[in-house]
């Protein structure tokens, strides 16, 4: 079957022959529809990812949608997400976990269902379980042109945020990432400092933050927490501004914040798949909308390349080409 095959890290996948996958007990051979490019892909193909890499050569891939071909536990033909697979997504057949497989409702599109996945389960988690947001409460997105930052802040919007905030560079991603989520909009511009930053933060959302959702780190996670209420919660997701932050005593202590490491991959199977749901959910209802752009898997190359660059949107891979 085709597959993207990483032969080098740091190399760009490119499509190979490689064998099917077999299915064995408690898994399910599925014929994939989109397999869903992520940043954590990128980083995990440079070979220096935190929790490791695959061995050479690999077929990329953490996520995606399609059909049940053999399973048995899911009905043939069942429309499903599945993550972790063997190979990576980025192939023709993948075999999954039956654990880790959610069946997508029908008035769910493949597309959307392969968009929510990874960053869906990130945005949401942060805030639900991470923050332990509550209803009423005001949120900031850092980051919001991101697909982690769009969805955190439409679901912020869906469970009831007084007022949401979302912030981040592209001027014009980030007006409608506002709009999508009824939110109020800070751009950060060039050589600004966390003083100045914070204020605009402040003034946005009306007064002092609750909650924060942080895929940067750097200045606008100190800019955020000096904008931030006493008992403040910032859940940081990534290091896109900066892998490190000096963060004055004082700040933390005359507040008494909270600063929350997460990741999906410490988050147990079931917990991800409840998310997952809760995100279908939204969708179905029509309150929760991505943004998507797909390619055939032929394409891998600008598909890898314009995650790079952060797109604004997500990016799918289709083992043949999608129709128009």
């Amino acid at each position: 079957m085709k597959a993207a095959l990483l032969k080098e890290y740091g190399a760009t996948p490119a499509v190979a022959e490689v064998d099917a996958p077999v299915t064995g007990q408690g898994s399910s051979l599925v014929q994939v529809v989109y397999g869903a490019l992520n940043p954590v892909d990128l980083r995990i193909a440079t070979g220096h990812f935190y929790s490791g890499s695959p061995t050479l050569p690999y077929v990329p891939g953490s996520e995606g949608v399609g059909t049940v071909v053999k399973s048995g536990k899911w009905p043939t033909g069942s429309r499903v997400r599945f993550e972790q697979a063997a190979p990576g997504a980025f192939a023709e057949l993948i075999v999954a976990d039956d654990e880790s497989i959610v069946v997508v409702p029908d008035d769910v599109s493949d597309e959307v269902a392969a968009s929510l996945g990874v960053p869906g389960i990130a945005a949401y988690l942060s805030l639900v379980d991470g923050a332990g947001f509550k209803e009423g409460e005001s949120v900031v997105v850092l980051g919001a042109t991101g697909m982690v930052g769009q969805i955190a802040a439409q679901v912020a919007r869906i469970l009831g945020a007084r007022e949401v905030v979302v912030v981040g560079r592209n001027e014009k991603v980030l007006a409608d990432v506002a709009a999508a989520a009824g939110a109020r909009s800070v751009t950060v511009v060039a050589d600004q400092n966390a003083v100045e930053l914070s204020g605009k933060i402040e003034d946005a959302a009306g007064g002092k933050v609750d909650v924060v959702v942080d895929p940067l780190w750097g200045m606008p996670a100190l800019a955020s927490m000096m904008a931030m209420a006493p008992g403040g919660r910032l859940v940081n997701l990534g290091e896109s501004a900066g892998a490190e932050l000096s963060i004055p005593s004082a700040l933390l202590r005359s507040k008494k914040l909270e600063i929350i490491g997460y990741s999906n991959f410490s988050v147990p199977a079931r917990r991800r798949q409840e998310a997952l749901e809760a995100l279908f959910g939204y969708a179905s209802d029509g309150n929760l909308k991505v943004k998507y752009r797909s390619f055939s898997l032929t394409d891998i190359g600008e598909a890898w390349r314009l995650q790079m660059e952060s797109p604004g949107c997500k990016l799918l891979l289709a083992p043949v080409v999608p129709s128009a």
